[in-house]
């Protein structure tokens, strides 16, 4: 069954039963707040272009990982939060985009929730959906479209942009494939784990990857019949932590970015 975005209106097989918490409030309200194996070399890449807008969230760096000098790729380490970025509507300060992007992101969550979970198919063109959806209103020339440059996240070297379809459509069909094995909590936790580090890993579009990685999670937790979960770290203790896991994850170790999903899937 070819995938329909879960944003979009005309997907089929919807269903009004969206899930609630223990407090009454909707999964989006819990989970809207704020990889193929590990163990492939990271490498390193230079700070460079100022064409590229840095990721807004943070999401995209390793904590503690400065970047090395050479002028060879653009970043998406994040910056200074009261500089302007350039949209279609002209420049807008940081918060302001952020906000925007708020919106959309609460708006998509609404209409994934809206589906059956055995309609959402996760597969390449998902993924671009969910970012065009998110980010296309202020972004249009690139959301929805993998990058094709070159980028440096700390000192992790993602796949160059000339590969980013093939590794999408293989981390895509790898999911696929994981979802097929998993019992038990543990197994969930790891596989959460790895789509987490992996999507990251990959690094596919200019901007907002961790925002599109997200909505990811939230879609395998609803796909998985689990409770709402919010898969972002919400104080600083929880994103040194979280960042020090992936950085783990980059170099094989995926127990440390699997034991935080686990305690996730307990409380």
């Amino acid at each position: 069954m070819k995938a329909t975005p879960p944003c979009n209106a005309n997907q089929a097989e919807k269903t009004n039963d969206t899930p609630t918490d223990s407090t009454g409030g909707t999964a989006t309200d819990a989970m809207a707040s704020q990889p193929q194996r590990p163990g492939q070399p990271a490498g390193s890449l230079s700070s460079g272009d100022s064409d590229v807008h840095p990721e807004l969230d943070g999401d995209g760096k390793r904590a503690g990982q400065p970047g090395t000098s050479g002028a060879i790729a653009q970043t998406t380490q994040p910056q200074d939060a009261t500089r302007e970025l350039n949209t279609a509507t002209g420049p807008l300060p940081y918060s302001a985009v952020a906000e925007r992007l708020a919106v959309n992101i609460a708006q998509c969550l609404d209409a994934l929730l809206d589906y059956a979970p055995e309609s959402i198919m996760i597969d390449s063109d998902w993924i671009r959906s969910i970012h065009q959806n998110i980010a296309g209103e202020l972004f249009p020339d690139w959301a929805g479209s993998f990058r094709h440059t070159d980028v440096q996240v700390g000192t992790h070297m993602p796949p160059q942009g000339f590969n980013v379809p093939i590794h999408v459509s293989n981390f895509c069909l790898d999911l696929a494939e994981r979802m097929r094995h998993v019992s038990g909590l543990e197994s969930i936790a790891e596989l959460l784990a790895w789509v987490d580090w992996r999507f990251q890993w990959i690094h596919p579009f200019k901007d907002f990857n961790g925002r599109v990685g997200r909505i990811l999670l939230v879609a395998l937790c609803y796909k998985l019949g689990l409770p709402p979960i919010n898969p972002a770290a919400d104080d600083e203790p929880a994103k040194a932590a979280y960042f020090n896991a992936l950085r783990s994850a980059d170099n094989g170790d995926l127990a440390s970015l699997s034991g935080l999903w686990l305690e996730r899937l307990t409380k």
